[in-house]
């Protein structure tokens, strides 16, 4: 009996999309959106937390669920480049989010 064909990797590029992880950076510990809480309406917990761990293929988000896992993916120290490829937006859309945010906390205090 042959074993299953499982391809392997050439490149470093193409590890990164058949594992969904980035071997540069190392493992990074999974993120988990709490799907028991009362949630935001209109907010689908499960594909935030996939986009946020980086799981393929990323679901396509809306602005509410978009901004939610900006936040989750800037408290995981990612950058906004990465950040807004996972989201499929423009780097400065990240920047203005943060932006927004960190005024925000200004006015809350």
């Amino acid at each position: 009996m042959r074993p299953a064909f499982t391809p392997r990797p050439r490149t470093v590029a193409s590890a990164f999309v058949l594992s969904g992880t980035d071997p540069a950076r190392g493992p990074r510990p999974r993120v988990h959106v709490s799907t028991t809480a009362t949630g935001v309406p209109g907010v689908d917990s499960l594909a935030v937390e996939r986009v946020v761990n980086g799981d393929l293929p990323l679901p396509d988000l809306n602005e509410a669920e978009r901004e939610l896992a900006a936040r989750l993916m800037t408290r995981e120290g990612l950058g906004a480049e990465e950040i807004a490829e996972r989201l499929r937006v423009e780097p400065r859309t990240v920047t203005r989010w943060r932006a927004a945010w960190k005024k925000e906390e200004g006015e809350g205090s």
